[in-house]
C-alpha cells in the first residue's frame, strides 16, 4: 500500500512540473519570438479603450498607427506601450486616451476581472514584470490562475501555428456604420459604467503614470487625449472628479479635449462612441490641427477650443 501511494505522489509531482515546464516554456517562446514592429513610417502611436478605438482613424491621421482595445485598463496599454515602442525606435509621440471612466474603480474589475485578464493575458502575460504580477495575485489570485491556463494553451497555439506577430491582434481603429443613439434614447438607456460611488482606481491611475514616465525616459512626447463623448453619456457624471484628477495629479501632461465637439446623432455609434462618420470628422480636425503645429504651442487648449467652436457652429444642430 505504501508502495501504491508513493508511486502516486511521484507521478502527480512529476505531472505537476511537466505543467510547470509547459507554461514556463510557451510563456519562454512567446516572450522571445513575438513580434511588434510596424511600418517605420509611422511615428505616432495612439493608445486606450473603445472610445480612442472608435474615434481615431489611424487612415487620416498622419503617421500614426491606432492600437486602442475596447475594454483594455492602462494595466494593459502599459505592456503594449513598452513592447511597441521597444520594437520601433521610429515612434516619437504617443497620445494616450483619457476619458471619464479611465478614473473609475470600474477600471479595477477591467484589470484583474476573470472577463479582461483571460482575454488580455494570453497577449501580455510573458512581458509582466514581478510588480505587474502581484497586483493581479494579490486581487484575484483564483481567477489568475484560471486565466494563465487559458494564456498557456493560446500561447501553444501561437507556437504550433508560427503566428509570433501580434500587431493586428493586439488593437485597431474599429469603424463602425451603425448608430444606435435614437433607439437607446427613446428606451432611456443610458447605460452607465461608473461604481455608484465615483471611487477611484488608483491602480489604474498608477499606470497611467507609469505609461507617462515611461515614455518620457524614452524621450517621446506624450499626451493626454479626450475624444468627443454624446453630451447624454452617462459617465460625464463625475466630470468634476475628472477633472480634478486631471489637475491634481497630471498637471505636468498636457490634456487635448475634444469633449465639446457636437455631432448629430447619426455621427454617434452610442452614447459613449462616434461612428466612423463622427471618427473621420474628429480625426480630421486633430490632424489638421497637427500639421498647424498644435503640440509646440503653449496654449493648445485654447487653439482647440477656437477650432471646436468653428466646427460646432458650422454643424446641423445635433438632435439630443
Amino acid at each position: 500500500m505504501k508502495g501504491f501511494i508513493k508511486k502516486i505522489i511521484v507521478f502527480l509531482v512529476l505531472a505537476i512540473l511537466v505543467v510547470i515546464g509547459i507554461v514556463i516554456g510557451s510563456n519562454y517562446i512567446a516572450k522571445t519570438q513575438s513580434r511588434f514592429k510596424i511600418s517605420e513610417d509611422i511615428s505616432t502611436l495612439v493608445l486606450g479603450h473603445s472610445h480612442s478605438q472608435c474615434s481615431v482613424n489611424d487612415s487620416i491621421l498622419k503617421n500614426s498607427i491606432n492600437l486602442s482595445a475596447s475594454g483594455e485598463s492602462y494595466f494593459y496599454n502599459y505592456q503594449k506601450l513598452k513592447k511597441v515602442v521597444g520594437a520601433n525606435s521610429h515612434i516619437k509621440t504617443v497620445f494616450i486616451e483619457f476619458a471619464n471612466n479611465h478614473v473609475d474603480s470600474v477600471m479595477d474589475d477591467w484589470t484583474w476581472g476573470f472577463e479582461k485578464m483571460s482575454f488580455y493575458l494570453p497577449f501580455y502575460s510573458p512581458y509582466m514584470d514581478s510588480e505587474d504580477f502581484n497586483v493581479l495575485l494579490e486581487h484575484n489570485s483564483t481567477d489568475l490562475f484560471a486565466s494563465y491556463s487559458i494564456a498557456t494553451r493560446k500561447h501553444l497555439y501561437r507556437i504550433l501555428n508560427g503566428n509570433y506577430d501580434l500587431i493586428d491582434d493586439i488593437g485597431s481603429f474599429a469603424a463602425s456604420k451603425q448608430s444606435k443613439v435614437e433607439e437607446l434614447i427613446a428606451k432611456n438607456n443610458f447605460n452607465p459604467t461608473l461604481s455608484k460611488s465615483h471611487t477611484l482606481s488608483e491602480t489604474n491611475l498608477n499606470y497611467l503614470r507609469k505609461m507617462i514616465e515611461f515614455c518620457r525616459e524614452n524621450n517621446l512626447r506624450v499626451f493626454l487625449i479626450r475624444s468627443p463623448q454624446h453630451p447624454l453619456y452617462a459617465d460625464l457624471s463625475n466630470e468634476a472628479l475628472y477633472q480634478n484628477v486631471k489637475n491634481t495629479r497630471f498637471e505636468d501632461v498636457d490634456l487635448l479635449d475634444f469633449d465639446a465637439m457636437q455631432f448629430p446623432n447619426k455621427y454617434y455609434l452610442d452614447l459613449h462612441h462616434l461612428n466612423y462618420k463622427g471618427a473621420n470628422q474628429f480625426t480630421t480636425l486633430f490632424n489638421d490641427l497637427l500639421k498647424s503645429n498644435l503640440l509646440n504651442t503653449d496654449d493648445k487648449q485654447a487653439i482647440i477650443d477656437a477650432r471646436i467652436e468653428d466646427f460646432n457652429t458650422k454643424q446641423i444642430k445635433p438632435s439630443f
